[in-house]
């Protein structure tokens, strides 16, 4: 399904990530372009941590239902523990490309940074388009992985680095061909946005901190050596300290709805 290897200290850099002040402005955006209702029913896929969910569920009260799944159980586990208050939110292990749900049972489905990494990208969009209802709405948030923008005063570094990361997914440039994926799965696009995150101070509560930590692990795996991959991180460092550090990456919100 991925490239990426989902073990423990991956998902902590991942629920990490979803706390900084990015991830909860990001969270925002996508939840209001899902818009919503008391009642619905909602699926989630690629739960991770749970922050989604633990929303979503109290969008939609304990009148609704909010599935949320992921294929890693320390995800799954860390999610249950982030919604044990809300019982009408159930979290399990499953697979994009085989939901668990009935066809055209949910009002809403969303994915947040999950789809570029299914290799059957179509079965999955179709999967997707089975269980929505009529009129049901999907959102959809992936990165133009090429569209990250790192000020480095070693460029060849920084081209070997992001060289290994840009393997780490199927699809690194998923928004860009997600519409007529959508529309050949039967799903009509709404549209597109661009939800651009610029950081000009590498610290916690940012966006490209947590990822610099998950691209130098992926490259360690991938063949960069260890003492390169923390020299790119120190560099970081080095950058801040001087008022030089710059990122800028483009996620992009996709919506659709199912026609028939």
């Amino acid at each position: 399904m991925t490239n990426i290897s989902f073990d423990n200290e991956m998902a902590r850099l991942q629920r990490a990530l979803a706390q900084c002040h990015d991830m909860v402005v990001r969270r925002s955006v996508v939840l209001e372009a899902l818009n919503l209702r008391s009642g619905e029913k909602v699926l989630e896929i690629g739960c991770g941590g749970g922050f989604y969910a633990y929303e979503a569920g109290q969008f939609v009260g304990s009148a609704g239902h909010v599935m949320a799944i992921d294929i890693s159980a320390d995800q799954v586990d860390a999610a249950r523990k982030r919604c044990v208050e809300l019982p009408w939110v159930e979290c399990q292990i499953a697979n994009a490309t085989e939901l668990p749900q009935a066809s055209s049972e949910l009002d809403a489905v969303y994915c947040v940074q999950v789809l570029e990494y299914v290799a059957d990208l179509a079965k999955a969009l179709r999967e997707i388009q089975r269980v929505l209802r009529p009129g049901g709405r999907f959102v959809n948030l992936a990165t133009n992985w090429s569209s990250l923008v790192w000020h480095s005063e070693n460029p060849e570094r920084m081209r070997r680095l992001l060289g290994a990361w840009s393997a780490h997914a199927p699809y690194p440039d998923l928004p860009s061909i997600l519409a007529a994926a959508l529309r050949k799965a039967g799903l009509q696009p709404v549209r597109q946005r661009a939800v651009s995150i610029l950081n000009t101070s590498y610290n916690d509560n940012c966006f490209s901190t947590w990822l610099a930590k998950m691209v130098a692990r992926y490259a360690v795996d991938r063949g960069i050596t260890a003492d390169e991959a923390k020299a790119w991180l120190a560099e970081f460092t080095t950058l801040e300290q001087r008022s030089e550090y710059f990122f800028s990456s483009t996620p992009v919100v996709t919506e659709a709805v199912r026609v028939s």
